[in-house]
C-alpha cells in the first residue's frame, strides 16, 4: 500500500532519494507502476517526480515501453562522486566487518597501475593479535601473496610479463619466482575460482585470502584476510572465502562494477 505523499521540501526530497535509489538497484528498465510499488509511493507522484528528473538528464525514458531508467546526468554525478571519495574510506565498513565476524586482520591493497603494484591502503583488527609488522602505504610486488596475486590474475598478459621480470625472490622465504608459463597456469585458476589463498608468501607463518575489487574500470584492489596458518585452517578457508567474495561483489558494485557472479 502507498504512503501518504506530503507536499513539505523534506518529503520532496526523500521520495526523490528513494526513487533514484530504486532506480540504481534495479539496475535497468522499469514502469512507473514497479517504481510506485517499490518506493511506495502513488503512480502519479511517480510520474511527476520522474518528469522533473527526466528534465535535468537523471533519468530517462524510452518512448516506445514507456519506461525509465538512469539518465546521462545521474551518471556523470555519480562517477564524480566515486572517484573523489577515497577508497579506503568506502572499504572501511567491510574490512571491519570481516575482521569482527572472523576475528582476525583484515586489510584492503589498492592497485597501484603506474608501478605494477600494490599497498596496503586500509587494515582491520580483530582481538587476536596478528603477530606480524604488515607494511602500510608502501608499493610491494603483485607477484607474491593472495592479495598481489589475485589484483594481478585480473590484468593483461604484458603487464604480468612485467611484474614477473621486476620481481626478486619471495619476501618471507626467499623461493625464486616461478615460470612465466606456472605463473599463468596459477592466475588461470584464481580467475577462475574469483579468490586466492597463499601460505608464507608475504610474511612467514602467514596464510592469506583475498578476493579482486573493480570499478567500472577494472580491478582497483582486494580484501584480504590473514592470519597465522595455525589460527586458520584449511577447513575454514571455505567459509571465508565466501564471507570475502561476498563483500567484494558488494563493494563493486557500490564502484560501478558490473554484476559480477552469486556465490552459490
Amino acid at each position: 500500500m502507498a504512503v501518504k505523499d506530503d507536499e513539505n521540501g523534506a518529503g520532496t526530497v526523500a521520495r526523490v532519494i528513494r526513487i533514484l535509489a530504486t532506480l540504481a538497484d534495479h539496475g535497468g528498465e522499469i514502469s512507473v507502476n514497479q517504481l510506485a510499488e517499490r518506493v511506495q509511493l502513488a503512480p502519479s507522484t511517480v510520474h511527476r517526480l520522474l518528469g522533473l528528473l527526466r528534465e535535468e538528464d537523471i533519468v530517462e525514458s524510452n518512448p516506445e515501453t514507456r519506461g525509465y531508467l538512469v539518465g546521462p546526468n545521474f551518471y556523470r554525478i555519480a562517477s564524480r562522486v566515486v572517484e573523489s571519495t577515497p577508497l579506503p574510506r568506502l572499504v572501511r565498513p567491510y574490512i571491519e566487518e570481516l575482521a569482527q565476524r572472523f576475528n582476525e586482520t583484515v586489510l584492503f591493497a589498492t592497485y597501484l597501475k603506474s608501478k605494477d603494484a600494490m599497498s596496503f591502503a586500509a587494515r582491520a583488527d580483530g582481538h587476536q593479535a596478528l603477530q606480524y609488522r604488515i607494511q602500510m602505504d608502501e608499493p610491494l610486488s603483485l607477484l607474491w601473496g593472495s592479495s598481489g596475486k589475485v589484483i594481478l590474475a585480473q590484468l593483461p598478459s604484458e603487464t604480468v610479463e612485467r611484474v614477473l621480470k621486476a620481481a626478486g625472490p619471495s619476501p618471507a622465504t626467499g623461493t625464486e619466482p616461478p615460470t612465466l608459463a606456472k605463473l599463468n597456469e596459477e592466475l588461470a585458476e584464481i580467475r577462475a575460482a574469483g579468490w586466492a589463498t597463499s601460505d608464507s608468501e608475504k610474511l612467514p607463518g602467514a596464510r592469506g585470502i583475498a578476493a579482486p575489487v573493480f570499478s567500472g574500470r577494472g580491478v582497483v584492489g582486494c580484501l584480504i584476510l590473514t592470519s597465522p596458518r595455525e589460527r586458520l585452517p584449511h577447513g575454514s578457508i571455505d567459509e571465508i572465502s565466501r564471507a570475502i567474495i561476498l563483500a567484494t561483489q558488494e563493494l563493486s558494485r557500490s564502484l560501478g562494477a558490473p554484476e559480477a557472479k552469486s556465490v552459490g
